[in-house]
């Protein structure tokens, strides 16, 4: 599959921004001398050893379609293991969410004969542009399918200009996330950062209702999660794929 890493000027603006927060907090929560024995400050939700390649562009061979480009869209999700590691999205102290980034692919946007113009499709089934954002959720207590109340989300960030890049947005007001609290990504639209056929040790959750998880009906007609103080059930359970978001998250003092 064929990923394209260049970033526009905006991409590198935004991850050099992103950067920026993530080395003053670090620098903020350590003091001099302290470097050795501090404990934990600032730690990367969902980040793992290794980053599976997102899909997109599809191919074709002879009329034929080989390999699939896949998207998610009309959602709000988590990871629930990414890698081996479980709950890589539920934070282990109280803190400060200051950044978060998106792992895109770089879907076709022309018809050719290996490849179909995959935007205009994604927009005409899942609604344009391309966007995301990311939401703080607290989990209702021994809910069945698990529900989840929305506590805090980050504004809207049009992914369109970042396609084949990993851009990081810092936040102007960062997030406060509670310990056990979930950092989860909202697609009101579609975004190319779903990666697929990777090993079971990958699972997410998506806000849709049980039963109602994979059809084109399922998936058009889906209501991601983007109103502060409502509560949603988590219906589905996704294996062998993965969500490619992380967020930065600094301790509180």
């Amino acid at each position: 599959m064929l990923i394209h890493h260049a970033k526009s000027r905006n991409a590198r603006k935004w991850a050099l921004t992103g950067l920026a927060a993530c080395l003053l907090a670090a620098l903020v929560v350590l003091s001099p001398g302290q470097a050795d024995s501090a404990p934990l400050r600032v730690l990367t939700l969902g980040q793992t050893a290794e980053t599976p390649a997102p899909s997109c562009p599809g191919k074709i061979v002879n009329e034929v379609p080989i390999q699939p480009c896949l998207v998610e869209g009309h959602v709000t999700a988590f990871q629930a293991i990414a890698g081996g590691i479980v709950k890589p999205y539920e934070a282990p102290f109280d803190g400060k969410i200051v950044a978060w980034s998106i792992t895109l692919s770089k879907p076709s946007s022309k018809e050719t004969k290996t490849t179909t113009n995959e935007i205009a499709f994604f927009n005409e089934f899942l609604g344009k542009p391309s966007k995301a954002r990311i939401g703080i959720l607290r989990p209702i207590e021994d809910s069945k399918p698990p529900r989840y109340k929305l506590v805090r989300q980050s504004p809207i960030q049009v992914l369109n200009p970042y396609f084949g890049s990993t851009p990081i947005f810092a936040l102007e007001h960062p997030l406060t996330v509670l310990k056990g609290q979930v950092v989860a990504l909202t697609v009101p639209t579609w975004a190319p950062m779903f990666a697929f056929n990777v090993s079971d040790e990958n699972t997410w959750r998506g806000s849709r209702l049980p039963g109602h998880c994979s059809s084109k009906e399922d998936i058009q007609g889906g209501h991601p999660q983007q109103g502060v103080g409502k509560i949603k059930t988590y219906g589905c359970y996704y294996s062998n794929a993965r969500l490619l978001y992380t967020a930065t998250l600094v301790k509180a003092p």
